[in-house]
């Protein structure tokens, strides 16, 4: 790797990682302020399911596609091809893609009935759960996935923007918008708080206007996010964008090509969540989809801040040198940027496997959530960060065959995973309830992450430079030490609320992050290297 981009990576990351902290921060505050609003209550499963679905089909009819082929094709135009006609190209992809959203986005609002109804299909009647409520749940359910419907759209045109920004090597601004969707919500949900303090399914699927205030105000954080990325859009020279409507330009041929993989693995992934959430709202009690919702929010914080951030500014050069045909450069970038990940999945997994219960019962033990929801939503959180490592390694592989246009390696290791999850998820469900859900996500991505390297390796013999992933030794026996620490000061307490819960979380977090560094510290000194 060159100075240049050393520097220029370095600069990236720092951006990103710093707008995507914030970001991620704020949507911390956003999942503590729902929990707070709405709780873990069969109303807050309902406003889940149906925001989670708009994230869903999103991926399967244009996302996973955009993110995994739009970049490199658009890079490999650009290097191969003159700037006039690359953006002709670019223009045609930009178009089309624009148009299938809005198809998307209108088929969702007609089928929203249907929709819910499928994610509803295992439910079932119980003394906890009787059919009026479960008919209340759909209907709610129903009308706000109507109000969501629209997110399809923005978040398709808040990536395509993301990713011709990523052409023009400018990461910062798509990572930093975010934070004002999660404002735009927590203003929502807290107006909708005064409106009515103690919220129930009833009582809001009476009330229009709270639905209404519920759907639209979730929407319109979205509508703003996509609105704050058209200065830095026009700020990056892309003013030969246009709409170019034509299914025979080589780009649009590429994509498709490329995208017909990762359609389908994309779809796979789709599947393996809505078996999830359904067998989720199957197992009844109080709020399971939102515990599994919240827990996997929590779950994912560690990946969206550091990894994201790594992996959004290493795949613009892993295209770049696979399109120049630079086989060694692409397997030294690959090897330094899963070096700097393993560095942080691996304490932080340790840190939220030790820490998920009392950490939730911190964070979530208030408002309309009772102790129990909330134990369960912490067994969710330790069950998943078991898979931190793994999940997060098989997303940067996946990055990686994408750079490589090998959307079909892609697709066989998604086929695996999933088909795993969903074996694991039927198996695990009965005897252990959510937490079989969890621990089936957790093995398959661990399974998924090993067969990814496996591949990885047998392309180019080797995953980085000569001694590229030594400082990962370091880094295992001071998680191990740091673990010790925390378990054993963690356990020092049984307190499960107040100010003694504080103390026992902030506590064990900082003594443990204190033996971290120091353990780390003194391993590189004892080798003869700078820490």
């Amino acid at each position: 790797m060159s100075e240049t981009e050393k520097t220029s990576l370095t600069r990236a990351i720092g951006s990103m990682a710093t707008g995507t902290t914030v970001s991620r921060v704020t949507g911390v505050i956003r999942v503590l302020v729902l929990a707070y609003v709405l709780g873990i209550s069969p109303l807050a499963d309902s406003y889940n399911l149906a925001n989670t679905v708009p994230n869903m089909l999103y991926d399967v009819v244009i996302g996973g596609v955009l993110g995994a082929t739009f970049i490199p094709v658009f890079i490999e135009r650009l290097a191969k091809s003159t700037e006039r006609d690359a953006w002709k190209s670019i223009s045609s992809v930009v178009t089309l893609a624009v148009v299938v959203l809005a198809g998307a986005t209108v088929i969702t609002l007609v089928a929203a009935p249907w929709i819910i109804d499928a994610f509803t299909a295992f439910n079932h009647a119980s003394s906890d759960r009787t059919p009026q409520e479960l008919a209340t749940q759909r209907s709610v359910a129903t009308t706000l996935l109507r109000w969501f419907s629209p997110q399809i759209f923005f978040f398709g045109l808040l990536s395509i923007g993301a990713a011709l920004l990523n052409v023009r090597r400018r990461f910062g601004a798509p990572m930093w918008v975010p934070i004002a969707n999660n404002v735009v919500c927590i203003a929502v949900l807290l107006f909708f708080a005064g409106v009515n303090p103690a919220p129930t399914l009833g009582g809001v699927a009476a009330s229009p206007g709270q639905l209404a205030l519920l759907g639209a105000g979730t929407t319109a954080g979205v509508m703003v996010q996509a609105a704050l990325l058209i200065p830095s859009l026009s700020r990056a020279k892309l003013g030969r964008v246009r709409w170019r409507f034509t299914l025979r330009d080589d780009a649009v041929r590429a994509i498709t090509r490329l995208g017909s993989w990762t359609f389908g693995f994309v779809l796979l992934n789709q599947i393996a969540l809505f078996v999830i959430l359904a067998l989720a709202f199957g197992v009844g009690g109080s709020g399971p989809v939102s515990s599994y919702t919240y827990a996997y929010a929590f779950f994912q914080m560690p990946y969206a801040v550091v990894a994201v951030s790594i992996m959004s500014a290493v795949t613009p050069d892993l295209a770049t040198h696979h399109t120049m045909g630079e086989a060694d450069s692409f397997a030294q970038r690959f090897g330094t940027g899963l070096r700097g990940v393993l560095v942080i999945m691996i304490p932080a997994s340790v840190v939220l496997f030790l820490l998920a219960r009392p950490g939730i019962a911190l964070l979530l033990g208030h408002g309309n959530s009772d102790a129990a929801q909330t134990e369960q939503t912490g067994t969710i959180l330790a069950e998943l960060s078991l898979g931190l490592v793994g999940f997060t390694v098989f997303q940067y592989v996946i990055r990686a065959l994408q750079t490589m246009h090998r959307a079909k390696d892609a697709f066989w290791l998604y086929l695996i995973e999933n088909a795993l999850t969903v074996l694991l998820a039927f198996v695990l469900v009965t005897p252990l309830g959510l937490a079989g859900l969890a621990l089936a996500v957790a093995v398959s991505y661990s399974v998924g992450a090993l067969l990814g390297l496996v591949v990885i390796r047998n392309t180019f013999g080797r995953l980085g430079n000569p001694g590229c992933f030594s400082p990962l030794s370091r880094v295992c026996l001071s998680s191990v030490a740091m673990g010790i620490v925390i378990l054993i000061l963690s356990n020092l307490s049984s307190a499960k609320s107040g100010p003694a819960l504080f103390a026992r979380v902030v506590g064990s977090l900082l003594v443990g992050g204190l033996v971290y560094l120091g353990a780390i510290s003194f391993l590189a000194r004892r080798r003869g290297t700078p820490s």
